[in-house]
């Protein structure tokens, strides 16, 4: 009886979580967004290697470090800004995280496609100190699309789902892609799917604004 009763309830908060379209948005949008993040720390330091002729040891420590370096920095600021944000729109953190992963998508693109290194090293920093501006006010989005009793499905929800989605597939994607064509042009698909992770967060805080 106990563990038919927990069965019963554990369907009805996926349910529940399924039809809450604000939550729903969100981890799609965070979906799209993880599978970049995985393809650009799976390839990235091998496509420096192969198109842009760095040594690999040296292209996984720049960018090793810039990640550590951004990561910290716009993850802090991120978060930083969408609690004083907050005072402006109750989706200010859907709205941060829509806005800095848009702009994110041509910086991405820029990394990805300009040969000059001065452009495109500038490019991945600044790439990728939007990206982790999300990382913060994302999380606390999903949380608070939902009821207090449920943040932590939610939480569990959204995390295997953009795994399943996400950083899973998207290094296996890539690597087929390239397989078939050329590595240069399956990254090309990373500043897409940062574009669909912004289009989405976005349309997300507009429409539950």
């Amino acid at each position: 009886m106990e563990r038919g009763s927990g069965g019963e309830d554990t369907r009805r908060s996926y349910t529940t979580l399924v039809r809450n379209r604000p939550y729903v948005l969100t981890v799609l949008g965070y979906a799209a967004y993880t599978f970049a993040i995985g393809a650009l720390a799976f390839w990235t330091p091998t496509f420096l290697e192969r198109v842009r002729g760095i040594p690999k040891a040296h292209a996984t420590v720049q960018f090793g470090a810039i990640v550590v370096v951004t990561g910290f920095l716009g993850t802090y600021l991120g978060g930083w800004l969408g609690d004083r944000l907050l005072t402006v729109s109750r989706q200010a953190y859907l709205w941060l995280s829509g806005i800095a992963t848009l702009l994110a998508a041509p910086l991405t693109l820029v990394a990805l496609a300009a040969p000059q290194p001065g452009v495109y090293w500038a490019a991945i920093v600044a790439a990728e100190l939007c990206l982790f501006a999300s990382t913060g006010p994302v999380n606390s989005a999903i949380v608070n699309v939902v009821s207090p009793h449920m943040r932590a499905t939610a939480v569990a929800l959204s995390i295997f789902t953009i795994h399943i989605l996400g950083d899973v597939p998207s290094p296996s994607v890539v690597g087929m892609i390239s397989d078939a064509r050329s590595l240069s042009q399956a990254v090309l698909i990373i500043p897409i799917a940062v574009l669909v992770g912004g289009l989405i967060w976005t349309y997300a805080a507009w429409r539950n604004r």
